[in-house]
């Protein structure tokens, strides 16, 4: 476990994209310095055809997770919107969240300089992730919705075995349960937030987790 300043110069890279696209993320990463990913299979939901905020229309998606030193995630990012054209509406987006601990990874003595991306209408957003039991996902994001939210991605939790767990951010995913991401701006977390525990009942016990992070970096988001 790395539990100390240098901790804090590594990022979660989350890289969200067009079905069969995850391969070529993974090898984009590469190219920058960076080695290796998880990708996960999910599915977008748009609720607001003018709001496309996800840019996730209900179809097929790769939900790609590259860890990453601080200074490598910026160029990474800039180099997967760039060559994925996120610029374009219904192509994805990519974003990087902070991370606070580090297990089973070795440090590199690369330049830790932050990145500098000075672009007055860049928003400040947080991430909201949600994992409920399967079949709850869609209340999720129309609970969100319903306050702001302008969509959602949805990962099935699922092991490649009926007694096997899969794990995100540490926590185990039991088979029966769905992972729900939402990006929000960060004026509107805490209602997007009481919406969910409202519709789901998350304050009772095994109704499920929600969890809120921080991003550091967005592209791809078009309002």
């Amino acid at each position: 476990m790395l539990n100390n300043d240098n901790t804090m110069d590594f990022v979660l890279n989350i890289v969200i994209a067009r079905f069969g696209l995850g391969s070529k993320v993974i090898s984009l990463a590469k190219e920058n310095g960076i080695t290796g990913g998880t990708i996960l299979l999910g599915k977008g939901t748009v609720r607001n055809s003018l709001l496309k905020f996800l840019e996730l229309a209900e179809c097929n998606r790769e939900v790609i997770l590259v860890l990453s030193k601080r200074n490598l995630s910026c160029r990474f990012l800039e180099t997967v919107s760039t060559s994925l054209k996120f610029h374009k509406p219904n192509h994805g987006i990519c974003f990087s969240i902070p991370v606070i601990q580090v297990y089973g990874t070795h440090i590199t003595k690369n330049s830790t300089k932050p990145c500098e991306r000075n672009d007055p209408e860049v928003k400040d957003y947080n991430s909201i992730f949600v994992i409920v039991d399967k079949g709850n996902a869609e209340t999720v994001v129309e609970a969100a919705t319903k306050v702001g939210a302008k969509g959602a991605t949805i990962v099935n939790g699922r092991g490649s075995g009926i007694h096997e767990t899969s794990r995100i951010f540490s926590i185990e995913i039991e088979p029966e349960k769905e992972i729900v991401l939402i990006l929000v701006e960060k004026e509107i977390t805490e209602k997007v937030c009481d919406s969910i525990k409202d519709a789901t009942d998350l304050d009772q016990p095994g109704r499920g987790i929600l969890f809120v992070q921080n991003v550091a970096e967005t592209y791809g988001i078009i309002n």
